[in-house]
């Protein structure tokens, strides 16, 4: 039995000896080198990479202005603002699904309190529209402004 244990320990200690002869092949395959690669002064195009360009032709463009908001009390003591905005397609050509938000901003942290938002289907170039919002829900002990943002579509 003990020719067998020997056999064994001997078995181990080679496999030992290899792993370890193994790491220490290996080890300068692993690190960086002392000097860094030059870099290439022309970066490469990358394949597959396009460029994307503007419709030509006429364009939509925005102008708007809002009113400060109303405050109006309901008979619950409850608070409600009243904003008109003015919109005007000021570019060379129509948009389509214009969306105009209107935004209720507090004064105090400038986070938006309550949006309402309007879907303009056509706003011709040139076009002024106008439009009111009756019901922006608020805080009576808070003062608020307002503020108009949009987005569309170009035919």
């Amino acid at each position: 039995m003990k020719k067998h244990s020997l056999l064994g320990r001997s078995l181990v200690t080679l496999i030992l000896l290899g792993c370890l002869f193994g790491a220490a092949v290996t080890a300068g395959c692993m690190g960086n080198s002392a000097e860094p690669e030059p870099e290439d002064p022309t970066p490469e195009a990358t394949p597959g990479a396009y460029t994307t360009y503007s419709p030509a032709g006429p364009k939509p463009s925005f102008s708007a202005s809002v009113t400060t908001p109303e405050k109006h009390m309901r008979t619950d003591g409850s608070c409600y603002w009243i904003v008109t905005g003015t919109v005007t397609n000021d570019g060379d050509g129509p948009a389509r699904n214009a969306v105009i938000r209107f935004m209720l901003i507090d004064d105090e942290s400038n986070m938006i309190r309550a949006t309402e938002t309007v879907l303009a289907p056509r706003f011709q170039a040139g076009e002024t529209k106008i439009f009111t919002v009756n019901a922006f829900p608020g805080d009576c002990d808070r003062q608020y402004h307002a503020d108009i943002d949009i987005t569309h579509d170009i035919p």
